[in-house]
């Protein structure tokens, strides 16, 4: 909106001096009156300024998938997979191993339980918490016996085993007695916290290596034009934003500082084609930010952010 505002305003904004001048500049003749559906009567519809605004946005979306066309390969991240979109051509390749998922499941046990309990603490738990403690309880023992087939190290199946006899136990202690305090619940928790993030650890470096992989397979299929112009596009949700791997990992390899003009971080956009255009945004707004405002970062803001900040600093508040 505040992007529309700001093309609207300086393409038919007049000057100050055009705004004076009692008769029209020579050598320019004059708009002509508006036909079509934006006109009734000879005379504008209240809808004249949408229509106006509404070019904009169509004469943006053009450029966009122009922009988009011109900026070479594109590395999309949706979940497990890769997808590197390069001219006509779309390739997939799954880099998220079964263990990463399997490291999660489990980790994940620990912190089910927290979260029915936290509510419940320093009193008696109500029929409604127990039976759902009940349900859960009955999910463990059938995953800790599926997951010898699942290829894991000794050690690492060791300690899903710690972590899945523990959260059991604590469990049947729970129920039992038919409450919880919030000491018993910390002591549970923190007991817990090392094989969570040994789990983590572990997940962290699977999900690493086959980013890496595969990348390095891609990257001797790429030109050397091509690769300086790829873009990355991390398609996740807002929690993990903050450090998330995948933007970690790309930083690295493609030596930026972090999200910016090269990698994008599409929170809450899990549609490929919506994510992509997100990028072409991105692209396009350095463009305007350029052009306009010699600023190739200027569009990152709000367009109003500079104005509020001074207008509020004289705001009167209630104490």
């Amino acid at each position: 909106m505040l992007r529309q505002l700001l093309i609207i305003a300086l393409m038919v904004g007049p000057s100050p001096g055009a705004l004076s001048a009692a008769q029209p500049e020579p050598n320019r003749r004059p708009l002509p009156a508006q036909t079509g559906p934006a006109a009734r009567n000879g005379k504008p519809t209240p809808d004249a300024l949408a229509d106006l605004n509404k070019g904009f946005r169509d004469a943006y979306a053009r450029s966009r998938a122009e922009v988009l066309a011109s900026s070479g390969p594109v590395i999309v991240v949706e979940g497990d997979e890769l997808v590197l979109l390069n001219s006509s051509k779309r390739s997939v390749a799954k880099v998220i191993p079964e263990t990463y998922h399997s490291l999660k499941a489990v980790a994940h046990v620990p912190l089910a339980i927290y979260v029915m309990l936290a509510p419940a603490t320093d009193g008696e738990i109500n029929k409604q918490c127990r039976t759902a403690l009940r349900s859960y309880k009955e999910l463990i023992i059938p995953a800790a016996n599926a997951l010898k087939d699942r290829g894991l190290s000794d050690s690492t199946l060791k300690r899903q085993q710690e972590i899945l006899t523990g959260s059991n136990q604590f469990l049947e202690r729970v129920l039992e007695s038919g409450k919880i305090s919030q000491a018993e619940l910390v002591v549970f928790t923190r007991r817990m916290a090392p094989l969570v993030l040994a789990n983590a650890t572990e997940s962290a470096r699977a999900q690493l290596d086959g980013l890496h992989k595969q990348m390095q397979a891609w990257k001797s299929a790429l030109t050397t034009d091509e690769w300086k112009a790829l873009h990355v596009v991390i398609m996740g949700s807002a929690a993990p934003r903050r450090g998330n791997v995948a933007v970690q990992y790309f930083s690295r390899l493609l030596g930026e500082k972090g999200e910016g003009e090269r990698i994008i971080y599409a929170e809450a956009l899990f549609d490929e084609s919506r994510a992509v255009n997100l990028l072409g945004t991105r692209l396009l707004d350095v463009k305007i930010g350029s052009a306009f405002f010699g600023d190739r970062h200027r569009m990152d803001r709000d367009l109003l952010a500079d104005t509020a900040e001074a207008l509020l600093k004289n705001m009167p508040f209630d104490p």
